[in-house]
């Protein structure tokens, strides 16, 4: 899976995903849910399938039961078969989409898929090295979040986790960050209108190719399975 080409990756689960959601398929995400926890318990440590697992169940749980009681609501108050159904569809969802996303979280590093991005689909280097600049940013906020708590408690200041007086100094924070990275980048000669070369190159092989179309045919097949079962 790591060696897969990432835009192919990310777009063949972006289709799965888009053929999970305009259906309600309990088998399509009951098999690509357990197919994704066979290929993630392979690359994450057991705490952290454990941890993901636990966190998902709480997810569904509350859909599935949401679902339930609208269900049963637009039915007059009767829990039958059919509601039992809906809601069933709409947790296992939350299995497929968490499972799916995890493995390519997984397998993917950030560098590797802007990269690709910007072989395969041309990404302007502007928003590539910007999406770039914010993933290694993000790990940065809450250390200065914790610093900006810590410093208003030194002061006898005492806010709840919210607070404006906390959010205000990380806007703050961020928008100097990103102007100095700016100014850096441009003393540095960076454009986006030149041609850039790159350390590694992203192609597209033949199991890129099986990868896509063994999926999204097995998420066809199972959507067509279903289509002619509700007709029967």
């Amino acid at each position: 899976m790591k060696k897969l080409n990432p835009t192919v990756k990310f777009g063949t689960i972006l289709a799965l995903a888009l053929l999970v959601s305009f259906q309600n398929n309990v088998l399509l995400n009951t098999v690509l849910a357990v197919l994704f926890l066979l290929l993630v318990s392979y690359y994450l440590p057991v705490k952290k399938l454990l941890l993901l697992s636990v966190f998902l169940t709480l997810a569904a749980a509350g859909v599935f039961f949401t679902g339930l009681i609208f269900y049963r609501d637009n039915q007059h108050g009767t829990t039958n078969i059919s509601s039992l159904q809906y809601a069933i569809g709409l947790a296992s969802r939350i299995y497929c989409f968490g499972f799916t996303g995890s493995l390519f979280a997984a397998t993917t590093s950030m560098t590797a898929f802007i990269y690709s991005l910007q072989q395969q689909l041309h990404l302007p280097a502007i928003f590539a090295y910007g999406l770039m600049a914010a993933f290694h940013m993000a790990p940065m906020i809450p250390h200065e979040y914790r610093n900006t708590i810590n410093s208003l408690r030194s002061r006898g200041i005492t806010n709840n986790y919210f607070s404006i007086k906390i959010v205000t100094p990380l806007l703050v924070k961020t928008i100097r960050w990103s102007e100095l990275l700016a100014t850096a980048m441009t003393s540095r000669g960076f454009s986006s209108d030149e041609t850039r070369t790159y350390s590694q190159h992203y192609v597209i092989n033949w199991p890129d190719w099986l990868f896509c179309a063994g999926l999204l045919g097995l998420g066809l097949l199972l959507t067509i399975f279903h289509g002619d079962n509700l007709f029967k």
